[in-house]
């Protein structure tokens, strides 16, 4: 992990995202990864993704950001993720703590992960960040309990 800063735990981080007063220097990727990971401990997919993208929009209100055509919350990079973390926690095994989930799956750090499933062009058209658009190079993981084409 780079920085000095020292990681906020899991239950400070996660108060934090629901309540909003995450500090927006606080809310970067891996940040994102690590609130999935806990959603997704604790409720079905479909729960945790609402409650993942509903959370994010409502903190991007909370530090100022517009969610809109071109800035603010993106479905679906959003679903893509989730179903990534989903899956990588199937395979995983247990983590007790969502630093060491991410520590033991660096790859759901990189943020070009997506590429692997979607074009440039698709996941940055305007439709993409409104509302999920299925991936155009190859499938996402379906978790039960999601149906992606009821997403869109």
């Amino acid at each position: 992990m780079t920085g000095t800063a020292e990681p906020i735990a899991d239950a400070a981080l996660l108060d934090s995202f629901e309540r909003r007063t995450l500090p927006k220097s606080s809310w970067t990727h891996q940040a994102h990864v690590r609130v999935a990971w806990l959603h997704l401990q604790r409720d079905p997919f479909a729960e945790a993704l609402a409650r993942m993208s509903n959370g994010i929009r409502t903190l991007n209100e909370a530090h100022g950001v517009e969610n809109g055509p071109s800035s603010g919350h993106h479905e679906t990079l959003t679903c893509a993720f989730m179903s990534m973390v989903w899956a990588t926690m199937q395979a995983a095994g247990s983590n007790t703590t969502s630093l060491e989930f991410c520590d033991a799956n660096p790859h759901l750090l990189a943020r070009t992960l997506p590429r692997l499933f979607y074009t440039r062009e698709r996941m940055n058209s305007p439709e993409a960040r409104r509302r999920f658009v299925p991936p155009d190079l190859a499938a996402l993981p379906q978790p039960p309990g999601w149906n992606p084409t009821k997403a869109a």
